[in-house]
């Protein structure tokens, strides 16, 4: 990608590369069932340029939109995830304090989809139930 002034030269394939980011973020918020957190502008401006089409990027700002709006998808669908995150973080930690104790199979609970959900509603009704006060 060359860059002159404020034109674009796409041999890369940056249009190609944006286009897949942008609709793979907006599935993802989609799949999330989070598409209602996005603002109404974001929401706009990814409708009109996916209807657009464009074959090349020509423009430095258009570039700089596109990134924004990617990212905003991604902290938006990201935000489901928080809860798994903390059920992992739980998860492996009673693995590794079970495994001091010499369970043999401690080990597995690590990869225990159904055991890392449980952790992780768990984890978060009793952060609900006894609030961290700063």
């Amino acid at each position: 990608m060359k860059c002159k002034g404020n034109v674009i030269d796409d041999r890369s394939g940056v249009t190609r590369l944006l286009n897949d980011a942008l609709v793979d973020a907006v599935r993802r918020v989609k799949r999330a069932r989070r598409w209602y957190l996005v603002d109404p502008l974001t929401k706009a401006f990814i409708k009109a340029y996916l209807m657009t089409k464009l074959p090349k990027i020509r423009s430095m700002e258009l570039i700089r939109a596109i990134v924004k709006a990617v990212k905003k998808l991604r902290d938006i669908a990201s935000e489901v995830y928080i809860p798994i995150k903390d059920g992992i973080r739980e998860v492996w930690k009673l693995s590794i304090l079970a495994q001091s104790w010499g369970h043999p199979n401690a080990e597995s609970w690590r990869r225990d989809r159904v055991f890392i959900l449980y952790q992780a509603i768990t984890f978060k009704l009793l952060s609900r139930l006894f609030p961290q006060r700063p």
